[in-house]
């Protein structure tokens, strides 16, 4: 046994600790479980701190020892090092788990492992090792619970102590966007520096001339990063210009454009993300950007069952009789899950897109010049409504037949994880999402993956997302497949008067291997859903329902805290946009107000954007999961603002956005995977996985990053993150990082939308 000597050091409580004479550290963060679980995450059971411990219930242990996990991030072991393990802990009853420290992602090398038995007397364990493999500072630290007995383990004091291994990131403090700019653009570039005095800087062009220099602008602190900013304004620049490079002192940009074409290729590429994430189709190398991207198909068919096994929280379900074939459609994330409720947003923001050409004189029907590759390519229909229709034809084969009686939990039963199930006439509603009864691992392409797939519970959400997008499908292809539209109209006026009947049947997060968007509150839902109906079919029912509603003719706040900004869980800005674009039979002093409504939004992001070091349209209190979206869909109405006024500051903002996205942010990375000298290769994706495995291939290019997420720090990376990161700067390229490096089809569809806006050549 070593000899340990502990020093507290300050009120922070920072363990010195000399271990054979040599001084280390503790290593691990909330060790002590101080009210919370800040540091650690979790998955297959829920966990709950208290008493100055975490106890985990394990409702459904699963099949395999990593099914029900407790883990702690950010453990880099170096090589030869000495470390000590120690915790207490106790069960309910006699059982065991895994006490391991590997390495994060495959191989998942384990650089310690054993097995701990526990009972209901509380004990301490205590393991010394030396590390002897190579130096990991991607090491996590694990309690693996899973394929054991059900019941709560509890476990206390617990501690890593030894010299962490780290490898520091050295960011360049000249950030700009990677591509370039358009002609007509704010040319924005910023250079984070301590000094608060103007600093000299040097454009040079491609032949390594310097052809202008200045003194940057001082900005002061931009409290979403907590950074000194600077900021150089090349706006006067509008001819072009390829490969230029700003210098300020020993540091310089990345080589960047000036030309009308910028945008001109991702919109192609960002609209080829969701053709590469289809189920149930051969992804073939002639529609890909490279061959390694092809793939046999997933889920052919996707035939799934009502679940009919215990819940994550010990609800046991009783199943059904009913078999669905759901095959179709786009996997929503970098899982196998498909989910109605996120595939509403994602399809209304493309042929928001779409019917934004149809129906506003000085934009362009998207993708008309042709260019997109997909196997429906050159049938006669707009490439981007083929691709749209893939997904649409999913979500109406998840609609339930008539007749079929189902168990549902009624009534908002979210404060209580003990669900009180009630049979239901479910005709017409619509299922939540299919996915696999648990989670798979990565890298696993879709067609290799063997878990047997449900489609868990219907939903009142996931029936009300169905009665928009249908309704708004039905419109779109009157005139071009009048049967197709037909049958969309119908699917919409069931579900809605399925879900007038059914309206409180909620979504939770109970079922491990999928993610749960749950929502308890569907008034914005109920009013999208009529806003659709009424402009489809000018029904007065409609109309009543949609005035009766809070939130006729609302658009966003722009508030820092983004409490109303349009996405999944809030979809009542999306009914008043479309009131403001699509042609209706309200009053005209009705569209004029939403459009009105409209205008406000974009002034208070054209005025945040204006505030903010990096020019963005996001002043919020924390930055959320999925930040970059946010930021685009801010950019849609500043897109639509410029539209409706013609004022070029709105567009420019909306460029602005863009600019942040590729590559102008704190980070000085794009988040646009392919796009620009330094962007983002690792995101959360089971087949784009080749940071973790060299025979998968890496990213396509074109897809969104979540970004910055100093909200949510329940992945393996983003525990070891919190406090030692601020907004903008709560982000780290890494697949294990599924909270900031995630993918998403809600996320690109406004990449979709924004790019192709950009490249209609108001700013050439």
């Amino acid at each position: 046994m070593k000899t340990i000597t502990t020093t507290w050091r300050n009120s922070a409580f920072a363990m010195l600790v000399v271990i054979n004479g040599v001084q280390a550290q503790e290593m691990i963060r909330n060790g002590q479980f101080n009210g919370h679980t800040d540091g650690w995450w979790y998955s297959g059971a829920e966990v709950v701190a208290q008493d100055n411990q975490a106890c985990i219930d394990i409702q459904n242990p699963g099949t395999d020892p990593w099914s029900v996990i407790l883990g702690h991030g950010g453990v880099g072991l170096a090589q030869s090092e000495s470390y000590q393990l120690s915790f207490d802990a106790y069960a309910e009853s006699e059982t065991q788990f895994k006490t391991l420290i590997q390495h994060e992602g495959p191989p998942y090398t384990h650089h310690f492992i054993v097995d701990t038995e526990v009972g209901p007397s509380k004990k301490h364990y205590q393991y010394d090792f030396t590390q002897t493999n190579d130096s990991d500072a991607r090491a996590e630290f694990q309690f693996q619970l899973g394929a054991q007995n059900t019941g709560r383990i509890c476990v206390s004091n617990v501690s890593l102590i030894g010299n962490p291994y780290m490898e520091s990131v050295t960011i360049s403090p000249i950030r700009a966007n990677q591509l370039g700019f358009l002609p007509q653009a704010n040319k924005y570039i910023y250079v984070q520096s301590e000094q608060t005095q103007p600093l000299d800087w040097t454009l040079v062009d491609q032949n390594g001339v310097n052809i202008d220099a200045g003194k940057t602008q001082y900005l002061g602190v931009n409290k979403a990063s907590a950074e000194q900013l600077h900021r150089v304004d090349l706006s006067h620049y509008s001819v072009p210009l390829t490969q230029l490079v700003l210098k300020v002192g020993e540091h310089e940009s990345f080589a960047f454009d000036i030309r009308d074409s910028i945008y001109h290729s991702l919109k192609y590429d960002a609209l080829s993300y969701f053709y590469q994430n289809r189920s149930g189709i051969d992804i073939k190398a002639d529609f890909v950007q490279r061959p390694d991207l092809a793939r046999p198909a997933g889920h052919l068919p996707d035939i799934a069952r009502c679940f009919d096994q215990k819940d994550a929280w010990g609800n046991s379900w009783p199943g059904c009789d009913l078999t669905m074939d759901v095959t179709g459609g786009w996997y929503d994330a970098g899982d196998h899950g498909k989910y109605v409720v996120n595939s509403g947003i994602t399809v209304w923001t493309l042929l928001n897109l779409y019917e934004r050409g149809q129906w506003l004189e000085n934009a362009k029907i998207p993708f008309a010049e042709g260019g997109v590759k997909i196997p429906e390519a050159g049938n006669g229909v707009n490439p981007l409504l083929s691709e749209v229709r893939w997904n649409v034809e999913f979500m109406l084969a998840m609609q339930i037949p008539s007749g079929q009686k189902l168990f549902v939990p009624k009534g908002d039963q979210s404060a209580d994880k003990t669900l009180r199930l009630s049979e239901i006439d479910a005709s017409d509603m619509v299922f939540h999402k299919v996915a696999d009864g648990e989670w798979t691992g990565a890298p696993l392409a879709p067609h290799e993956d063997t878990q047997s797939r449900y489609v868990g519970q219907p939903s009142t959400a996931a029936t009300l997302n169905l009665a928009a997008i249908s309704a708004q499908c039905a419109r779109i292809w009157k005139d071009i497949d009048a049967e197709f539209s037909a049958r969309c109209l119908s699917a919409a006026e069931r579900a809605w008067q399925a879900a007038n009947r059914h309206p409180d049947v909620f979504a939770y997060d109970n079922f491990t291997g999928s993610g749960p968007y749950d929502d308890v509150q569907l008034d914005d839902e109920f009013y999208w859903a009529a806003t659709e109906l009424f402009i489809t079919t000018a029904d007065s029912a409609y109309l009543k329902a949609m005035r009766a509603s809070r939130y006729f003719l609302m658009t966003p706040s722009g508030k820092d805290d983004a409490d109303s900004d349009m996405f999944w869980q809030f979809t009542a800005p999306m009914a008043t946009l479309s009131l403001a674009v699509v042609e209706n039979a309200l009053p005209q002093s009705e569209i004029n107000q939403a459009r009105k409504n409209l205008l406000k939004t974009a002034e208070a992001y054209l005025t945040q954007s204006q505030q903010e070091g990096y020019d963005i349209p996001f002043t919020v209190e924390q930055y959320p999961w999925g930040s970059n979206s946010s930021i685009a869909n801010r950019a849609l109405f500043l897109v639509y603002a410029h539209d409706f006024t013609k004022r070029l500051e709105f567009i420019k903002a909306a460029a602005n956005s863009m600019d942040y996205l590729l590559g102008a942010n704190p980070m000085n990375i794009s988040y646009i995977t392919g796009y620009g000298a330094h962007a983002a290769e690792q995101p959360h994706h089971r087949f784009w996985a080749n940071s973790v495995d060299e025979n998968y291939p890496k990213p396509a290019p074109g897809a969104l990053i979540g970004g910055p997420n100093s909200i949510s720090f329940s992945d393996p990376v983003a525990g070891a993150m919190k406090g030692n990161c601020v907004g903008q700067t709560c982000y780290v390229d890494n697949m294990h990082a599924w909270t900031m490096n995630e993918i998403t089809i809600n996320w690109n569809a406004p990449l979709v939308w924004l790019a192709s806006a950009l490249d209609e050549g108001q700013l050439d």
